[in-house]
């Protein structure tokens, strides 16, 4: 896990190629890839990395596929420093005492916002018209799968990407 954890630091500040966006552009209607572009970078190349994962095991299910692309699109802008403060504090335990969204303190701003990234993420979906397979899957995708296979799906590609 640590190591899983150290790897995704490196990484994480690669930009993203034609590739990734042309995945996107493939699988999401004009203005889920317009919301799919408004991604931080950093989530971009995720994103694209865990619709990959499951597109080359030969995962289909277009709900799957734009959930993949787009489950974090809720998190906005964050700096590396916000991503890394908020995996320490979810390993930590402190994921729900940390994050206050009216803090002068930006950490715990930011704190806020990475909690809350699920449910914005699935507002946004609705607003611009996703499937409301594709904005229930978002909306869960850090919740316990309770038998759907899935949205378990989703959250093994997300944590292996």
């Amino acid at each position: 896990m640590i190591l899983h954890r150290i790897t995704q630091f490196a990484h994480a500040g690669a930009p993203p190629t034609p590739a990734h966006f042309a995945v996107a552009h493939q699988h999401l209607s004009p203005s889920l890839f317009e919301l799919f572009k408004s991604q931080h970078p950093r989530d971009i190349v995720h994103s694209a990395h865990t619709a990959l994962w499951l597109l080359e095991r030969g995962h289909q299910d277009p709900d799957l596929i734009a959930a993949a692309l787009l489950h974090d699109i809720g998190k906005g802008p964050q700096r590396r420093l916000d991503r890394t403060a908020w995996v320490l504090a979810h390993a930590a335990h402190l994921d729900r005492m940390l994050p206050e969204a009216r803090s002068r303190f930006e950490i715990r701003r930011a704190l806020a916002r990475s909690a809350a990234h699920s449910e914005r993420g699935a507002e946004l979906l609705v607003s611009a018209g996703a499937s409301e397979r594709v904005v229930a899957l978002t909306r869960a995708h850090h919740s316990p799968p309770a038998g759907d296979p899935v949205l378990a799906l989703l959250q093994q590609a997300d944590a292996q990407n």
